[in-house]
């Protein structure tokens, strides 16, 4: 598959749209995190506030997203944001309040435990459109540009909201960001094709018993955003701000090339087969961390995960648009925002620990216990079923 097949994937009708009002919203959640962060530590003094204010608003969106996901397959994904997008406002507006009037912390939880529960499903909604916009045989092309915009919505987020800075106040930036998520997510309501109203009435909620093999994909991505979490202890722990941002931007870089990478692969690859290749290498060059803690060389070594990072979760995410039935799908990539997060919580809560505990190597050696588990998990899958989809499409 030629570069050309990304030209393709913009050129199908509303791609390009959905793509650029995507984008928009994804933007928002690398600005929301860190204009949050110190919007609530300017108004309370306190980073430790600031970091329980944004673990309320990140458990909040992991457990919301499969629910708001559901509802988006089975009453459709327009009336579905529309209506979150109306709440959410509602949200961003309470907590800019609780900022500005310098409102006691338990009021600040409380609004960014709505923020997040009322967060529109738009990722999910894009991600299980994109089978009804693409031909199959750019299908692949189309979720590595998801996994891409996403991976540089976080590269540039944070430098936004640092120019930003030097002119508005952190309030003005939250601000700032629920008009952008709005708009972004307003465009998308009024561009995504989906399902007809009513199609799911008396549908039963997705089972692990129903799609066993998705729900193993999904168990193997959130091992993945671990190991996330786990790369940004590990950058931050035993170097400064400016070593740790370097790194971790490093890393970025790396998913962006590695996602676009992936996107170009021969048509005739194994899914299944290169997912369990890449977690390997993976595993091996976190093994290399361990033992290579200077600059230079985990430098080197942050770019090398990143660009397998990549392509692995586009991979993924391509694997679970063509795993999930198309009444499941948006409902699935709900399940999968929820995995990712709670996955990437988890990742950056052990690795303190590791790394108060044993030191900064230990934090290495379990995201490589974590990258080689799911490569035999990944040989475990039985063909058949959403693993037999994947041999049979890829």
């Amino acid at each position: 598959m030629a570069w050309t097949s990304y030209v393709a994937v913009l050129r199908s009708d509303g791609a390009a749209r959905l793509a650029g009002a995507v984008t928009v919203s994804r933007l928002t959640t690398s600005m929301l995190s860190l204009s949050l962060l110190l919007a609530v530590s300017a108004s309370n003094g306190s980073f430790a506030e600031a970091g329980l204010v944004l673990f309320v608003h990140a458990v909040a969106l992991a457990l919301a997203a499969p629910v708001s996901g559901r509802l988006a397959d089975r009453y459709g994904p327009r009336r579905t944001l529309l209506a979150f997008i109306g709440f959410h406002g509602l949200s961003y507006a309470a907590i800019v309040s609780a900022l500005v009037l310098a409102l006691p912390l338990s009021h600040l939880v409380v609004a960014a435990a709505f923020l997040g529960c009322t967060t529109p499903p738009s990722s999910a909604v894009v991600r299980s459109t994109w089978p009804l916009l693409v031909p199959g045989k750019y299908l692949s092309s189309a979720y590595a540009l998801d996994t891409v915009i996403n991976s540089t919505t976080f590269i540039l987020g944070p430098m936004i909201v640092g120019g930003l800075l030097f002119f508005l106040s952190a309030n003005t930036v939250v601000g700032a960001c629920a008009i952008a998520k709005i708009t972004g997510d307003a465009l998308i309501a009024t561009g995504a094709s989906g399902l007809k109203v009513g199609e799911r009435s008396g549908r039963k909620a997705l089972a692990l018993s129903a799609n066993a093999p998705l729900m193993l994909l999904l168990a193997v991505i959130a091992a993945d955003t671990f190991t996330i979490g786990a790369l940004q202890v590990g950058a931050a722990a035993g170097a400064t701000a400016a070593a740790a941002s370097i790194l971790f931007s490093a890393f970025a870089g790396g998913e962006v090339v590695g996602g676009l990478l992936s996107g170009v692969r021969s048509r005739d690859a194994n899914v299944k087969r290169d997912m369990m290749v890449f977690h390997l290498a993976t595993a091996c060059l976190f093994v290399l961390m361990s033992w290579v803690l200077e600059s230079w060389g985990l430098l080197v070594l942050y770019v090398g995960v990143g660009l397998l990072s990549g392509a692995r979760d586009a991979l993924g995410q391509f694997a679970i648009g063509i795993s999930a039935r198309p009444e499941d799908r948006t409902e699935a990539f709900g399940w999968l925002s929820g995995f990712m997060w709670a996955g990437y919580g988890l990742g950056t809560l052990l690795s303190g620990y590791l790394d108060e505990e044993w030191g900064r190597s230990s934090i290495y050696l379990v995201a490589a216990a974590a990258s080689a588990t799911s490569a035999i998990v990944l040989l475990w899958l039985k063909l058949g079923g959403a693993a037999g989809v994947i041999e049979d499409r890829a």
